[in-house]
């Protein structure tokens, strides 16, 4: 009871649903819903791209809100890269069913990933994961089981749990020890398989950029490091060279090699 307390702490913020929906910002979408293994429901929306496009995310959001607090955020992926996205929220999230736990969130993760395959026909080896914070961890744990995302992009990750937890909440967590493996994305990156990105500010105060650059260090090439000066964690979408780093990191996965 303990650790599961210790979670919500560190991870999972729901909030309550609200009503927007990308239809509010001019935007075509599906609400689908996703069948997880373990029997419980998820609120999914597929969002298709301005153009036509062999470019999909799946999205994995981060501790708090739901899909309908992120709606902004998917106009302006959509907006910059033209891509179809899936987005879902994990179990006690919004509408989706369950409790939210790192376990539950590998679940879902696996979940949203065969809809894709499923509903959309989108080849699992042809999806860009996009992981914003916490969910840059459950984007790194899919791709390491997988090996077969097009590309894999991170924006603010943290390296482990344990690092934050000994960061931010020594004397609860017993300097992490307490945390264990949970969301040790340092022992994942290097089984990925795939090209990296990793879009990190200098002036984040929730995760350090040195938790980006630990990730980075551990990973195999080909991979690449955006460090956002003067960038914090919630306005790093707000800076100018944010989205220049993910479109030439996407156009660059786009072009034949030796083009």
């Amino acid at each position: 009871m303990f650790l599961e307390l210790l979670e919500r702490r560190l991870l999972f913020r729901p909030r309550p649903l609200c009503d927007a929906t990308p239809a509010d910002l001019g935007l075509d979408y599906e609400t689908t819903l996703i069948d997880t293994a373990d029997g419980r429901s998820l609120l999914c929306w597929y969002i298709p791209g301005h153009r036509p496009t062999d470019l999909t995310w799946l999205w994995f959001g981060g501790v708090g809100a739901n899909l309908s607090l992120r709606v902004g955020e998917f106009a302006a992926v959509r907006e910059h890269t033209g891509g179809n996205i899936l987005a879902f929220d994990y179990g006690g999230f919004g509408l989706s069913e369950g409790r939210p736990s790192v376990r539950n969130t590998a679940i879902d993760a696996r979940a949203a990933l065969a809809q894709l395959h499923r509903r959309y026909d989108v080849s699992p080896e042809s999806v860009h994961y996009l992981g914003v914070s916490m969910g840059a961890a459950v984007a790194i744990r899919l791709a390491a089981e997988t090996r077969s995302p097009r590309g894999l992009a991170l924006v603010a990750p943290f390296a482990s749990l344990r690092d934050m937890a000994r960061m931010f909440y020594p004397a609860w967590t017993l300097g992490g020890w307490l945390v264990g493996q949970r969301f040790d994305s340092v022992a994942y990156i290097g089984r990925i398989g795939c090209p990296l990105l990793i879009l990190h500010g200098t002036d984040d105060t929730l995760v350090p950029v040195s938790q980006g650059r630990a990730l980075y260090d551990a990973a195999a090439p080909p991979k690449q490091f955006a460090e956002l000066d003067g960038a914090g964690h919630l306005d790093i979408g707000d800076h100018p060279g944010f989205w220049r780093a993910l479109c030439d990191w996407t156009d660059g996965l786009a072009t034949p090699a030796g083009v």
